[in-house]
């Protein structure tokens, strides 16, 4: 009955789109064949736009004080009390140290790992808000197997342990070395729990080493030690850049590694039909010129210029269109830049849209049309050599925040901002949505929700429920319904991506009267900013969102 009872629950778990980096592993870090005293292939270079000097610190809560209560696995029903005890910075791996127990009444599935009976505590990860990375737990097997550590195994028994109420257990998990410059980092775990901002990174402490299974059985009061297994072998190493989108009805900026993207409305350069810059195109260009200037690294060329359309007219002629308005850009630019840098201009036509030409039911989009009718200006970034420092402070971009500190430890973003309710399984499920406050975490803000299953009956979360396509960069979240507005920019925040994956977790299967604690992060707004819109995908917008520190 324990093996059907958790197939069931991974099985859900994988349809609610709550899969595992070791799907793909992530690129610039491959897995290594290693020995156990061997280090795990190293993080690369922090993205561009991190601080290349030590970051602002969170304030250091006092020990024992970095504790969070949550939900784990693919339904509601396993509470879980976690306490970050540290996570250390060794020479070939950072160490996070925890204590976990179940709140439960009765011995709980402690679904903390990936694949059909795991084991293993895969399901945490490190994000490091200022050096704009995402840390992933040393796994087996090229990414396929259970991740380094504790495992909570029995003696010699082929089915995890349960977790038995009042026991606490000691658990440790292994990810690849954090840069020097990370003073605090974030805990972002792929579960329906709250994200744990603000944990102070320390160096050295107890080399990491294999233990064995306590002997005896737990019991209530125990701390009970389960067998811990240190990298070896083949190691998996997974460490991502963080990727967003910003839009604004002008333009849009996106960010993919050491790649940027800024993306004109061809309406803004172009009159209709034409591909003759209009007058009104100068200024936007200039000041594509000015920013390409200060981030495009001529040493990595080319900077790509691509003209896309939208699907109306023939095929055949908007490829044409598409080539010569992306030429007319390219000369323009070629003309303010010089000749440092090298151009490649080409068009797609109408074949690469990013958002939907029609609606669901058929009729014309246009709003649609007109982010697809584009040019996509896109270059490497210049890297911060380690000779060079930046400083951090109120920045004076109009629609994105600086990094002007890390979230101090938060175990509740606080009291409810805003509500609504969701239909869903043709109106047959209602999910009451409580929207918290959001709070900045280095260049991110995190949005909190509570879901709630209101009518009877199991609420199955296939597909996840909040998915939506608003744009073909965050249509794979699993909030992507969920957009931030600036009403006064009118820029446009997307979940924050990590490869194909995002910076969030998922909803659980709920019943009548329980509550699953959902988050995502989003790029940051100006500094400035403490409030915001939240544009619910055919569901309303909801104003005045507060932004706290």
């Amino acid at each position: 009955m324990r093996l059907l009872k958790a197939t069931a629950l991974l099985v859900t778990a994988a349809l609610a789109c709550a899969c595992g980096p070791e799907d793909q592993p992530v690129p610039g870090t491959p897995s290594a064949a290693a020995s156990s005293t061997a280090p795990p292939a190293s993080p690369s270079a922090p993205a561009s736009g991190a601080t290349s000097s030590a970051p602002p610190s969170a304030p250091v809560a006092a020990a024992g004080s970095h504790v969070s209560e949550g939900m784990v696995g693919a339904n509601a029903t396993n509470p879980f009390r976690i306490e970050v005890r540290a996570i250390e910075r060794h020479a070939g791996l950072t160490v996070l140290r925890m204590e976990i127990m179940t709140t439960a009444t009765s011995n709980a599935i402690g679904d903390f790992g990936y694949g059909i009976l795991p084991a293993s505590f895969a399901r945490f990860r490190l994000l490091d808000p200022v050096g704009r990375k995402v840390y992933f737990t040393l796994r087996e097997n090229d990414g396929d197997g259970e991740a380094f550590g504790t495992r909570h195994l029995p003696p010699a028994g082929a089915y995890p342990d349960d977790f038995v109420p009042s026991v606490r257990y000691p658990v440790e998990v292994y990810f690849p070395p954090l840069p020097a410059t990370a003073e605090a980092v974030s805990i972002v775990p792929d579960m329906p729990m709250g994200p744990m901002t603000g944990i102070p990174v320390t160096d050295g402490g107890a080399e990491p080493a294999a233990r064995e299974r306590d002997s005896s059985e737990p019991k209530a009061g125990d701390t009970f030690q389960w067998p811990v297994v240190v990298p070896n072998g083949k190691i998996w190493s997974g460490v991502s850049d963080l990727n967003e989108l910003v839009e604004t009805p002008v333009r849009s900026t996106t960010q993919e590694g050491d790649k940027e993207t800024i993306g004109l409305r061809t309406d803004v350069l172009f009159a209709f039909d034409e591909a003759r810059l209009s007058a009104k195109a100068a200024a936007v260009l200039d000041d594509v010129a000015e920013e390409t200037r200060r981030r495009a690294d001529p040493a990595k060329p080319p900077i790509t210029i691509i003209g896309h359309t939208d699907d109306k007219g023939d095929d055949g002629y908007n490829q044409t269109l598409s080539v010569k308005r992306a030429r007319a850009v390219q000369e323009y630019l070629a003309a303010r830049l010089g000749t440092d840098y090298q151009y490649k201009p080409e068009g797609k036509g109408e074949s690469e849209p990013i958002a939907k030409n029609q609606k669901k039911d058929g009729s014309d989009n246009p709003a649609g049309r007109a982010r697809n009718r584009r040019v996509e200006i896109s270059y490497s970034i210049k890297r911060q050599g380690p000779d060079v420092t930046t400083t951090t402070g109120p920045s004076t971009d109009l629609v994105r925040g600086s990094t002007v500190a890390l979230a101090p430890f938060r175990a509740d973003p606080g009291a409810r901002a805003a509500g609504f309710t969701w239909s869903f399984h043709n109106q047959t499920d209602q999910l009451k949505v409580d929207v918290l406050p959001l709070y900045r975490d280095g260049a991110y803000v995190v949005a909190s929700f509570d879901i709630t299953k209101v009518n009877k009956g199991t609420f199955i979360p296939v597909p996840a429920p909040f998915s939506g396509w608003d744009h073909e960069f965050s249509s794979g979240s699993d909030f992507g319904a969920f957009i931030l507005v600036d009403p006064a920019t009118k820029a446009r925040y997307h979940p924050l991506k990590m490869y194909t994956e995002f910076v969030e977790n998922y909803v659980p299967a709920l019943e009548e009267g329980e509550t699953g604690r959902a988050y995502v992060y989003y790029p940051a707004p100006p500094d400035d900013r403490t409030s915001i819109t939240l544009e619910v995908l055919n569901g309303g917008a909801y104003p005045g969102i507060p932004i706290g520190r």
